[in-house]
């Protein structure tokens, strides 16, 4: 082998590694997601099952899935050369991840439901506004159980170097 094709083997060998060191945030981002997503899939994180539901009203559906907009929240927020951020944009989530005391203040609403009660609109809704009933609502507080879907533990930060690890292995193959 002559010292040109030598060089030309390092050269490849440094742009693949440039390269894959330029995409590496993303791949980490994208795995950390889906390590997430999954932990959503088992209702468990890293073998530690949820805590069940108190209320027996939602008990046919996933835990801390309603409508799925917290789930579809956790995302890559911020990457940057060697920098990936992941996690939710949705302030509930947070308190789900980590669990916490949830407080209400105490509070009073004015519900507004003016309807026709007679002629061929009777029970359709009226135009307009005028005096409703008032409802008050006493304060309360909760503890939210904590269910994690994201954190830097050490399963999770061997899965992202196992990651880290195949894709450089993948970018030294010339």
């Amino acid at each position: 082998m002559s010292a040109g094709q030598i060089t030309n083997i390092f050269a490849t060998i440094r742009a693949k590694l440039t390269r894959t060191l330029d995409e590496l945030p993303l791949i980490v981002g994208n795995a950390a997601v889906n390590y997430s997503l999954d932990a959503f899939a088992k209702q468990a994180w890293e073998g530690k099952q949820w805590d069940k539901r108190k209320s027996k009203k939602d008990t046919g559906r996933s835990l801390l899935v309603k409508s799925g907009r917290g789930k579809r929240s956790i995302r890559i927020i911020r990457t940057a050369p060697g920098l990936v951020v992941v996690g939710s944009d949705i302030p509930y989530m947070k308190v789900h991840n980590e669990g916490g005391k949830i407080s209400r203040a105490a509070r009073s609403e004015t519900f507004v439901r003016n309807r026709f009660s007679r002629g061929d609109k009777k029970g359709k809704f009226k135009r307009g506004t005028t005096s409703g009933q008032g409802l008050s609502f006493k304060a309360y507080s909760f503890n939210m159980p904590q269910r994690t879907f994201l954190k830097g533990t050490p399963l999770f930060i061997a899965a992202m170097k196992r990651v880290i690890r195949a894709e450089l292995q993948k970018a030294l193959k010339y």
